[in-house]
């Protein structure tokens, strides 16, 4: 029946789904050796925290900031010799298009990129300066697709979907040979999931060579794609949602990508979005790693305590990727500080004059607290001119100190004082504060 539909991609067909074999991972490693250069593993500055002993696999270090570098070589040294003279339309949210930019500029293969018209345009210029025919076409990335597929039949260009091309998945592959001779002791990767070809072609080679390393997939929950696909038994479409892990927000699961993932996938992990913040921030603080939200995944479900029984383990986690506009991080960072507990918002009503104003003042300073912004807003409290509200936004070490300056304020201010800070918030606590409050 798909070979029926207009716009056809046979080489992502759910009637005839490819399987990338565990040779094919093994031949693109050795072609793509001389365009993509083995990634380090660093050990984590947080294993005695979380009584493991985590494993950073860095591809953000690569060129184009992700591991897709791989993908794209693979599959571009594999177009035919005639074919690359005329050249290639792809269509992405980012990733995809710079690493396959990259890499078409080194080969001299022409290049037509498509983006949804929500790309950030830091993004297109990027990839625009390699010297890529940038077009924003369409509003998701399905529309998108089905443009580029109809631009490649239309030119006689060469069409490559980066998320379930079977040499896209082969490419992606050779991280876990890398893996496996880099940490040889491995006994669980932590792998982030979008469509899910990364972690197929993943643990292709892991069960193959090493079948008792655990592998694991992570998701946001607000994007669980993979996770459905999974219960469902096949690809299924879901609602586009917005997420921290922006390059894992994909509607459905690749048609190949879920053929080869979904047998060798020990546990799909659903981490929440407070979860990817405070991982995004953990990353920065602790490890000096600027990481975009899928890459911080695999951290996010330690921080969430969502795998227990990886305690004394070995465990490395894919960093996928640093490409996170300057903007998006400090929101991040910000929600990451919030979540945590060192970030607090409040509101607290006050008689209007200087005196309560320095008196509520002096009470936060006394405790330790850094004032970062507040607001005094005199107009829309009700039936009373003679009190203002007092919108505060205060910086402190940590949940516990914070937990002083709330009781500090609901003795002082009693009845009088709001919490918006998610861990003095009942209906937006993060579950992983239970029990610390």
């Amino acid at each position: 029946m798909s070979k029926r539909i207009d716009n056809y991609d046979q080489l992502s067909d759910p009637d005839n789904p490819q399987t990338v074999k565990f040779e094919d991972i093994q031949a693109a490693l050795s072609r793509i050796r001389p365009y993509v250069p083995v990634t380090p593993v660093i050990p984590s500055h947080q294993s005695k925290t979380f009584t493991m002993n985590i494993i950073y696999k860095m591809e953000s270090v690569l060129p184009s900031g992700c591991y897709k570098e791989r993908g794209a070589a693979n599959a571009l040294l594999k177009i035919p010799r005639d074919k690359k003279k005329t050249g290639l339309v792809i269509a992405s949210l980012g990733n995809h298009a710079y690493s396959m930019s990259y890499h078409a500029a080194r080969m001299n293969i022409p290049i037509t990129a498509l983006f949804p018209d929500f790309v950030p345009i830091q993004k297109l210029q990027k990839i625009h300066a390699l010297g890529t025919k940038v077009l924003v076409r369409g509003s998701h990335i399905v529309d998108t697709h089905k443009l580029a597929r109809a631009m490649a039949k239309e030119k006689g260009l060469v069409f490559i979907n980066g998320r379930d091309h079977p040499d896209i998945l082969a490419g992606l592959g050779t991280i876990a040979l890398e893996i496996l001779e880099q940490v040889p002791n491995v006994d669980a990767v932590l792998v982030p999931v979008g469509t899910g070809g990364l972690v197929g072609s993943v643990g292709t080679v892991i069960k193959r060579l090493k079948p008792n390393c655990l592998v694991y997939g992570v998701q946001s929950e607000l994007m669980p794609v993979f996770a459905k696909a999974l219960e469902a038994g096949e690809p299924v479409t879901i609602p586009d949602v917005n997420t921290i892990a922006d390059c894992l927000q994909v509607t459905r699961a690749g048609v190949n990508a879920f053929h080869n993932a979904k047998s060798v996938i020990d546990k799909m992990l659903l981490v929440k979005e407070d979860w990817l913040a405070r991982a995004i921030l953990a990353l920065v603080e602790q490890e000096r790693f600027v990481v975009e939200g899928a890459g911080a995944c695999p951290l996010a479900a330690i921080i969430g305590h969502m795998v227990p029984e990886l305690k004394t383990k070995t465990v490395v986690c894919l960093v996928t990727g640093g490409n996170i506009d300057c903007s998006f991080l400090a929101r991040c960072m910000d929600r990451g500080l919030a979540a945590e507990g060192r970030l607090i918002k409040f509101r607290v009503r006050i008689k209007d004059s200087s005196p309560e104003l320095g008196k509520l003042m002096r009470l936060i300073a006394d405790l330790g607290f850094n004032v970062v912004r507040h607001f005094r807003d005199a107009v829309w409290v009700e039936n009373d001119v003679y009190h203002v509200e007092m919108r505060i936004v205060c910086e402190g070490r940590n949940l516990e100190h914070s937990l002083e300056l709330k009781r500090a304020l609901d003795r002082s201010y009693a009845g009088l004082t709001t919490f918006d800070t998610e861990p003095f918030n009942d209906k937006s606590m993060c579950p992983c504060y239970v029990a610390k409050i």
